[in-house]
């Protein structure tokens, strides 16, 4: 028999407790920074000026000209500018929006915790189980929410799909895939290539994993336990160690599979390959729902649950779980693709 991987669940703190479906207190208003005005965070800008009981209080951005500029076209509200992510963080804020480089995402968001701010960051929102860990432990220390900005769990054949396992209709959910396939093209930033250049791995899979925990509903009646992991040579890039494609297969404790792949340089049209299996019925799918709309669902929703003090539909563990599959399919990889185990960041 295969030797399994195990990695450590850490014993939460005494005194410390969890954050599974943390209620805070309702918002009239969620005053909110944003941190990163690049591509991600201007298109939030303007998605987020138009929902209601949401106030854009705070812009940072390592350029000024760029944050005066985005702050010139929000005649309804009056943010104040920064270029230091620092000083917005003290400043009056409920929720600190985070769309910079993914190096700095895990950095800015516990600053802004252990500053008593609720945080969304863009995914993927951490690339390491220390990293993961991380986040838990401030949102559970600090009690505040820590949510990943996942918004392919908005697309409408997602929705129509988990509301349809809810009710019965699917039976059993056996097994779902998915996957980020999808060119970069000329799009590479520096930190991206330098990700791939460094690590091995299903790099950025959180736009399958999230549908697929969903409908899977993990670390509620179910949770993931193994993952095993194999990849292609890198044959498009050879400065890359990370291989052109990845597949991944995870099983959960109800004995249930999840399929990803992942591929940013092979010729190919963009596909999430929305696949479930049930035992009443199955459906398989293309992608269905613009990114935008996808997105102004995401904010609408978060910005609801803050106003209404609601739990939110996407809770720091799973942030940890879904960002877990990048290190954990490294490890897997490196070991011959041997199967990992998941950590327990519920620690139940």
């Amino acid at each position: 028999m295969q030797h399994c991987i195990t990695t450590e669940t850490p014993k939460r703190p005494d005194g410390q407790q969890s954050v599974f479906q943390l209620r805070t207190p309702p918002m009239s208003v969620v005053r909110i920074g944003i941190v990163g005005l690049g591509e991600r965070g201007q298109k939030a800008v303007e998605r987020l000026r138009s929902i209601e009981h949401a106030e854009i209080a705070a812009l940072c951005d390592v350029s000024e000209e760029r944050v005066k500029a985005v702050a010139e076209n929000l005649t309804t509200h009056h943010p104040k500018l920064t270029t230091q992510h620092p000083s917005l963080i003290t400043q009056d804020l409920d929720l600190i929006y985070i769309c910079t480089d993914w190096a700095s995402h895990v950095p800015i968001a516990l600053e802004a915790m252990n500053a008593g701010k609720h945080v969304a960051i863009e995914v993927p929102a951490a690339m390491t189980l220390e990293d993961c860990w991380a986040l838990v432990d401030t949102a559970e220390r600090t009690q505040r929410h820590c949510t990943m900005l996942e918004n392919c769990c908005y697309d409408s054949r997602h929705l129509s799909a988990l509301e349809a396992v809810r009710k019965g209709d699917f039976g059993t959910v056996v097994h779902v895939e998915g996957a980020y396939i999808h060119p970069i093209g000329e799009r590479w930033t520096p930190w991206r290539v330098a990700v791939n250049q460094q690590l091995r791995g299903d790099l950025y899979p959180t736009h399958g994993m999230g549908p697929a925990c969903q409908l899977l509903d993990i670390h509620r009646s179910d949770r993931l336990e193994t993952l095993v992991s194999m990849d292609t040579n890198a044959f498009q890039r050879d400065d890359f160690r990370n291989g052109d494609h990845t597949t991944t297969l995870m099983r959960t404790r109800n004995g249930k599979t999840i399929l990803l792949q992942h591929n940013v340089v092979s010729p190919h049209e963009y596909t999430r390959r929305y696949h479930v299996v049930g035992t009443r019925q199955s459906i398989e799918s293309s992608d269905s729902t613009p990114h935008d709309l996808m997105s102004q669902r995401m904010d609408s929703r978060l910005i609801e649950c803050l106003h209404r003090g609601l739990p939110l539909d996407i809770d720091v563990y799973d942030l940890a779980e879904w960002c877990a599959v990048s290190e954990l399919s490294r490890i897997s990889i490196e070991n011959g693709s041997q199967p990992v185990a998941f950590p327990d960041f519920l620690r139940k």
